[in-house]
């Protein structure tokens, strides 16, 4: 396991819907919280790790247009889940989702995980 994935996983907070170590050709799984594991298949999550490396890809260029060559997490809200992406090497990253509500601590995992 990462030390990201572990500074997710060690987070005095919610408890992450799933945690994987992305790298450049192959992820791992880290954490499923038992509620949503069968939520995802195999193919659900090859698919989401295929889509969420091409968009690390792409977004050298985009970090480039903005004048910015490193970030701290790219993060999507939805209706009621937040999904976090942390850059761990070039093409190696790790993935969090989360429940997500209004009280939901973004800046202080943020803060935490970066620390690592």
């Amino acid at each position: 396991m990462s030390p990201i994935a572990d500074a997710i996983l060690s987070f005095d907070g919610p408890t992450p819907r799933v945690v994987a170590d992305l790298r450049s050709v192959s992820f791992e799984i880290e954490h499923v919280r038992g509620d949503v594991e069968d939520r995802y298949s195999d193919a659900d999550l090859d698919e989401a790790y295929q889509l969420v490396m091409s968009n690390q890809i792409t977004g050298d260029d985009f970090k480039r247009l903005v004048g910015r060559s490193e970030y701290a997490a790219q993060t999507l809200f939805f209706d009621d889940l937040v999904v976090f992406l942390f850059p761990s090497d070039r093409y190696d990253a790790v993935f969090a989702s989360f429940d997500y509500d209004e009280s939901f601590p973004v800046n202080a995992l943020v803060s935490a995980v970066t620390e690592v």
